[in-house]
């Protein structure tokens, strides 16, 4: 969606639940396979593991039309739940082709129908992140124009040092944070650490960022899964969809008792279960398909309305709903 919000629509996003009224989505247009490096390893899965090793560093409109027909499809029928509902929705741009070629020299490929990995909006901040996969590094530069007309609207906005070339550097200095590591309840903020992904350098950055209002807490997680939000959902204070086998040292102690709907790794990794969308308190997108009646039975059965819609064609990449979205607005 182009155009520029009126200067009445402050940024800012409260808690994973909040009313979802803005927001950054995926964009199929840009889908180049990326180079399978180690961040890919992480998040390739089942049978579309072979096919990215197959037809990596090419566009997916060249490497199967039908299959990017169906992610246009998908990603275009999800938009339209959400502004259906009254959510604004942003999409990126074309990389440049300089910056496609960011930071070494090479292309590494282009994860556009997933967004929630370069940016965070915590707060009032919005942040641009330092991520450690190299994919994800230059996602900035396509919605930079959106990012910083959010100055105009009550938005700190500003950058984690960035990473560099190096795939990883274990040094002070050299963070790593990626949107799905992060989960917002309140003052409290979330970071998974797989090993995939986010680090504690990062996380030590984003306390530092934040300041003394925020208490930031890494979280550990299995090395199967990516980020945070492949494993822990929570639609509402008090309620988790949660995969409780990605936590070898157990639940942040905050949402220990909470209320749980609990799915297994095979569910977390291949469906995606806990990656879904939340609308606001009382209402949720869950990807249609047996695998997630499931969650959505559970999550109708507390009194929350589920919304189906197809998104097998992104699930099956390693990213859903929530890895689709990055919210600039949760009221």
């Amino acid at each position: 969606m182009d155009g520029i919000s009126t200067p009445g629509d402050l940024i800012g996003v409260t808690a994973e639940w909040g009313e979802l009224k803005e927001c950054v989505y995926g964009w199929p247009n840009e889908f180049i396979i990326p180079k399978f490096l180690f961040d890919s390893k992480a998040r390739a899965y089942g049978d579309f593991e072979k096919f990215w090793l197959e037809n990596q560093g090419l566009n997916i409109k060249d490497a199967d039309t039908d299959y990017y027909n169906a992610v246009t499809k998908q990603i275009n029928d999800a938009v339209s739940v959400l502004t259906s509902f009254g959510v604004k929705v942003w999409q990126p741009t074309y990389h440049t082709a300089a910056n496609l070629k960011f930071p070494r020299g090479e292309n590494h490929g282009a994860m556009t129908p997933w967004m929630r990995d370069p940016f965070v909006t915590i707060g009032n901040n919005v942040i641009e992140l330092a991520p450690r996969s190299l994919f994800h590094r230059r996602q900035r530069f396509t919605i930079r124009h959106i990012l910083a007309s959010t100055m105009d609207r009550g938005a700190r906005y500003f950058a984690q040092p960035d990473s560099g070339a190096e795939d990883y550097v274990d040094g002070p200095g050299f963070g790593y944070l990626e949107g799905g590591d992060i989960l917002v309840f309140g003052k409290k903020i979330l970071v998974g650490h797989s090993g995939n992904c986010s680090n504690p350098e990062g996380g030590r950055w984003l306390q530092h960022a934040l300041g003394t209002d925020y208490h930031v807490e890494m979280v550990t997680l299995d090395k199967l899964f990516p980020h945070l939000d492949c494993v822990l959902m929570a639609p509402r204070e008090g309620l988790v969809v949660v995969c409780e086998d990605a936590f070898p040292g157990g639940l942040p102690k905050h949402i220990r008792d909470w209320d749980k709907i609990v799915v297994g790794k095979e569910a977390a990794k291949r469906h995606m279960a806990c990656n879904n969308l939340i609308l606001n308190d009382r209402t949720a997108m869950v990807p249609t398909g047996e695998a997630l009646d499931f969650v959505a039975a559970e999550l109708s059965s507390r009194g929350i309305d589920v919304i189906r819609t197809p998104y097998e064609a992104l699930t099956r990449v390693g990213g859903s709903f929530r890895c689709a979205h990055q919210p600039l607005i949760r009221a």
